[in-house]
């Protein structure tokens, strides 16, 4: 997703009321007198955010019979299954905002095997590892991440350090820390990055042919 979309996301995240409602509404739908009592908030102030959560998508709502045979009432659930990432450090800097999906990787063909036949099983005892299972891979995972990025942070400054050496020009060294750290190399594509306008973006590719092999 682009950087537009990241930061209406984390406009809505910022709050700690809507993070809370969020977490509250991962686990079962509510209607918004349940939502206040779950939270310690005002149902006022509760269905506010529902509101606003609802305009940008994030939840969703429908209206559903009363359990207790009284009117119908208008209930929230999640509608967005997202993944978010920050990455800060020397020389680093980076976020994304990712959809999760249920596109296929090789290797864990025996795990969807197993969440697939889950809904055929009744023991809690079953699910319950199965779940753990799931997390300690997700945390290896994440530990593999981590050490990657640190790595990717390491060169980087290397790298950055090595253009406030040899280029002048911070415009220059501008263009540089992003061709370093995102690897593209399309003049388009950077000046949409950097925005800049192109014919700018150009002259200082040809400024910079002139003193290093990056093109």
């Amino acid at each position: 997703m682009n950087k537009e979309e990241f930061d209406k996301i984390m406009q809505l995240l910022q709050n700690p009321t809507r993070r809370r409602i969020l977490e509250v509404l991962s686990k079962e739908e509510h209607y918004p007198l349940q939502l206040s009592r779950a939270i310690d908030t005002s149902q006022q102030a509760v269905s506010k955010h529902l509101h606003t959560m609802e305009q940008q998508g994030i939840v969703i709502s429908r209206i559903s019979k009363s359990e207790k045979g009284g009117p119908p009432t208008k209930t929230y659930s999640l509608n967005r299954e997202i993944s978010i990432h920050i990455d800060i450090g020397h020389c680093l800097f980076h976020t994304e905002v990712e959809k999760l999906t249920g596109k296929r990787v090789e290797g864990y063909e025996d795990l969807e095997e197993d969440v697939k036949v889950l809904k055929k099983r009744d023991s809690l005892d079953e699910m319950r590892r199965l779940i753990l299972n799931l997390n300690k891979e997700i945390d290896r995972l994440s530990n593999e991440r981590l050490h990657l990025l640190k790595l990717k942070e390491k060169a980087l400054k290397k790298a950055f350090n090595h253009v406030l050496k040899n280029f002048d020009d911070y415009m220059e060294r501008n263009l540089l820390y992003c061709v370093l750290s995102t690897g593209e190399t399309d003049p388009r594509k950077l000046a949409k990055e950097l925005k800049m306008r192109e014919d700018e973006v150009f002259k200082l590719i040809n400024e910079i042919k002139r003193k290093a092999d990056i093109w």
